[in-house]
């Protein structure tokens, strides 16, 4: 049932949603299968991978704080010695600085640039790179490094443990819930949807995600790639609505403000077509009612600057003297 906090209606969470509870002392730490675990709590997940002698890293958020060493150590007392990043950004490896600066640092090409870029001493650039692939065989775990192209962010990898069908995919997918806002911030959108398929080639029963409630698996992958097809349809509605909206926009606010001539017409054609992925997904998929306008949104302007999929739609209101002009905004 929704109910009203403030002033705001806050829709249930979905079954399918819910998560583990996480313990008062604010952290989780589960094994998933032969000495890979997953830490979480609630909101953001890291992973470490236990060998024979020694402990390989994956990511460090800095909501954990010194969580990510202390959950490590309530399971071995084997050294830390390599620390694989999924990406560049500072919610998820900023907090790495608490793994010796001695330990091995793993990252794509583009993490080393941007964080060589970013000089900032929370995130050592890593010391080992690689460009496509890259195989870590360390006391007797295996983990496969692939990276497919930008997708969330340029350098975002794969992180596969084939021995025991475990792949980490972060910023991705969103087990039980509907991406993040604006497509998970996602740099490049034609590769963020992409990544849906990219992992389903992969072997694996159990997924790592960075973000939320619980570990995924096939089958939310599945589902998350037909919401986000269903977005890409929403928003090639809503390019084919625009020059309804536009006009609608022109008349009811003018166009002296150019910026609010352009947010009514987007957000009206975002709105009405986003309507029945509303209606679909509610109560199956949670935050759906948070950013499924959102997401249709940031799929409109991916279609027509990305893809090149718009058609000819003209952005600003025609005179007599520019009937044939489309103005790109």
């Amino acid at each position: 049932m929704t109910r009203t906090v403030s002033g705001i209606d806050i829709p249930p969470v979905p079954d399918g949603a819910r998560g583990p509870k996480v313990p008062p002392r604010g952290y989780l730490v589960e094994e998933i299968a032969g000495g890979v675990h997953w830490v979480t709590d609630g909101g953001y997940q890291c992973a470490f991978v236990v060998g024979e002698d020694e402990v390989i890293a994956i990511d460090a958020p800095p909501s954990f704080g010194g969580f990510v060493t202390r959950a490590i150590r309530d399971v071995t007392s084997k050294p830390i010695t390599h620390v694989v990043y999924s990406h560049y950004h500072g919610d998820h490896i900023g907090a790495t600085d608490q793994f010796s600066a001695d330990a091995v640092r793993i990252g794509q090409e583009e993490t080393y640039g941007l964080l060589k870029e970013l000089d900032d001493p929370m995130r050592r650039p890593p010391t080992v790179t690689f460009r496509d692939s890259y195989r870590l065989d360390v006391g007797g775990q295996v983990l496969e490094l692939h990276y497919k192209g930008n997708n969330h962010a340029p350098g975002n990898i794969f992180i596969h443990m084939p021995q025991h069908r475990v792949l980490m995919l972060v910023d991705v997918i969103y087990p039980g819930w509907v991406p993040f806002a604006n497509i998970a911030m996602s740099k490049h959108i034609p590769g963020f949807m992409a990544h849906h398929d990219h992992a389903l080639a992969f072997e694996f029963d159990t997924m790592i995600t960075g973000h939320l409630t619980r570990l995924g698996t096939r089958r939310d992958v599945e589902t998350q790639r037909e919401y986000m097809h269903d977005i890409r349809d929403a928003a090639q509605h809503a390019l084919e609505l625009t020059p309804a909206k536009r006009d609608l926009a022109r008349d009811s606010v003018g166009l002296d403000h150019v910026y609010t001539y352009f947010s009514t017409m987007y957000d009206a054609a975002a709105a009405e077509a986003a309507r029945p992925v509303i209606e679909k997904w509610a109560g199956r998929l949670g935050g759906v009612e948070n950013f499924a306008v959102n997401h249709t949104f940031i799929m409109y302007q991916s279609l027509r600057l990305d893809d090149n999929a718009r058609p000819n739609v003209v952005f600003f209101p025609p005179t007599d003297s520019s009937d044939d002009c489309a103005h790109d905004h």
